[in-house]
This record gives structure tokens, C-alpha cells and sequence, in this order.
């Protein structure tokens, strides 16, 4: 009889402690805009780089816990970007770049107003980003692959609002590592995205 009373109060205590930890999740679906812009490094040539507007999809999950919360995402990412290089002795030529992607973020996030139906949020966090195709079209017609490299890293950080089961979010994401030779790439999203539940 004690052995099954010390075991109800051990499955109690148990479920008790499960309900304290547990954290409702929520996944949703998110897509935006991404104005891209690549930072070069060429010596011996005059450069300006340019920002273009491409396009993101993706799918994510929010693991909540109080006023903190994890999202890791998987995104689609489309950027675009251009580049005008001035040779030294020689006309301009302008690079136009688009690169395809899957973007894996994960981020943590913190609820500076947690209401019921509206929330602001503040969040960071690093971006595994891996190439899918790139291209580089040039003014001489040369379409081109990039050679962009099959994997880098990003950071982003950013806010967002949550109103119902809508969601806003705006960020900047800096890269970490070279897309290619001499280039980098920082960007800026904004996203509108629905809770599924």
C-alpha cells in the first residue's frame, strides 16, 4: 500500500512538473521581401554596389516559454542584388546577381509586451544559409554562374508585432562569412506571416 501511495505522489509530482515545463508550440507560414546588398572587396577597381529587392517563404515554429521564445524557421530565399565595377582603364560594367537558397534561422526572441491578442518582440540569432543556384548576369549579355559557395553564415536581429494570429516582422541579417571571393552579403526582410495554431 505505501509502494503504490509513493507512486501516486511520484506520477502527481511528475505531472505537476511536466505542466510547469511544457510549452505550447505554435508553428505558422511567413513570407516578404529581402533587399539584398553585397559588400565587395576588388582591389583595383572602383565599385557601387546596389540593392535589389528579392523574396522569402518559409514555414515556422514557436516554442514559447513565459516571455521568452525559440522559432527556428526554414525559408525559401530568392536575393538579388547588382554590382558596378569601374576597371581601371576601361568602362564601367554592371553585374546583375541573384542567388536561390534554403535559409535555416534560429532565433530567440523575448515578448516586450505579452497582451492577449497583440505582443511586441525583440529577437536574434544565427542563419545557416545554403546555396541552391546562383547567376550573375553582366551589360556584355555573359549570363554566369556565381560560384557562390554551397554554405555560409549569417546573423540577423530584429522586432516584431503579433497581432491574433498575424505576424510582422522587420530585420537586418549581416553575413559572417563570404558568399564568394571578395563579397559579402547584409540584408534587410520584411515579413508577414499567420500562426496555424
Amino acid at each position: 500500500m505505501k509502494k503504490l501511495l509513493l507512486v501516486a505522489v511520484i506520477c502527481l509530482f511528475s505531472s505537476a512538473l511536466f505542466a510547469q515545463l511544457a510549452s505550447p508550440i505554435s508553428l505558422g507560414i511567413h513570407g516578404g521581401l529581402v533587399s539584398t546588398k553585397l559588400d565587395a572587396n576588388m582591389s583595383g577597381s572602383s565599385i557601387k554596389e546596389s540593392s535589389k529587392n528579392g523574396m522569402m517563404l518559409g514555414a515556422f515554429a514557436r516554442i514559447n516559454i513565459n516571455k521568452w521564445y525559440i522559432q527556428p524557421e526554414l525559408n525559401y530565399v530568392k536575393r538579388k542584388s547588382s554590382i558596378d565595377l569601374m576597371m581601371l582603364g576601361s568602362s564601367s560594367i554592371k553585374m546583375d546577381v541573384e542567388t536561390k537558397s534554403i535559409d535555416i534561422p534560429v532565433l530567440l526572441g523575448y515578448k516586450i509586451v505579452k497582451l492577449p491578442l497583440f505582443k511586441l518582440r525583440a529577437f536574434a540569432g544565427p542563419v545557416a544559409s545554403f546555396n541552391i543556384d546562383d547567376k550573375i548576369k553582366t551589360t556584355l549579355g555573359d549570363v554566369e554562374d556565381g560560384d557562390f559557395k554551397s554554405a555560409v553564415w549569417n546573423a540577423k536581429f530584429g522586432a516584431g508585432i503579433d497581432v491574433w494570429k498575424l505576424t510582422l516582422d522587420v530585420d537586418y541579417e549581416v553575413g559572417l562569412s563570404d558568399v564568394a571571393e571578395d563579397l559579402k552579403g547584409n540584408m534587410v526582410n520584411v515579413t508577414l506571416g499567420f500562426r496555424l495554431f
